[in-house]
């Protein structure tokens, strides 16, 4: 790993956590989850396997810390998520669209990982007044950005201006 690979990570994380706790906190109609893209979008550059589960705790703590949820509940989604991404990644490499329909699935397996959870460790219910509308309107969000920012994020994490060339 180059060594300004660990500060383009960091500097994405912090807009993502900005951006998602300012801008999208206060939008109620479409919100995506702009953390939990960035955790599962790591998955494919080539940082270590480890780092990235790294990562996406650390990106899931951070959201815990500045929201009123359960300390380690996004820690924990974003941490599966960002798993199941990295088992999967090889789906997500034939092109654009093919990238943001995987971004989309890894998003939706994280809303509902966190429905469950939440629901488990009382913080939500699963017959919420808008569980229905976050399982399908974050996945589509997220499909959307994904489509537009996974290129340009992967050749930054990997200093690569050949990665992810679609």
């Amino acid at each position: 790993m180059r060594v300004r690979t660990p500060a383009a990570v960091f500097l994405i994380l912090l807009v993502a956590v900005v951006l998602q706790s300012t801008l999208f906190g206060r939008i109620r109609v479409i919100t995506p989850d702009l953390v939990l893209l960035v955790a599962i979008l790591i998955a494919l550059t080539r940082i270590k396997p480890e780092l990235v589960l790294a990562i996406a705790f650390s990106a899931g703590l951070v959201v815990d810390l500045l929201g009123s949820s359960l300390l380690g509940l996004r820690a924990i989604v974003f941490m599966s998520a960002a798993y199941i991404a990295l088992r999967t990644r090889e789906r997500a490499d034939i092109g654009r669209f093919a990238t943001a329909l995987w971004a989309g699935g890894m998003t939706l397996i994280g809303v509902v990982l966190l429905v469950l959870l939440g629901t488990l460790f009382g913080q939500s219910t699963i017959l919420g007044e808008h569980v229905l509308s976050r399982l399908v309107t974050v996945p589509l969000a997220n499909m959307l950005l994904a489509f537009m920012i996974a290129p340009v994020l992967v050749r930054t994490v990997d200093q690569d201006p050949a990665a992810l060339r679609y």
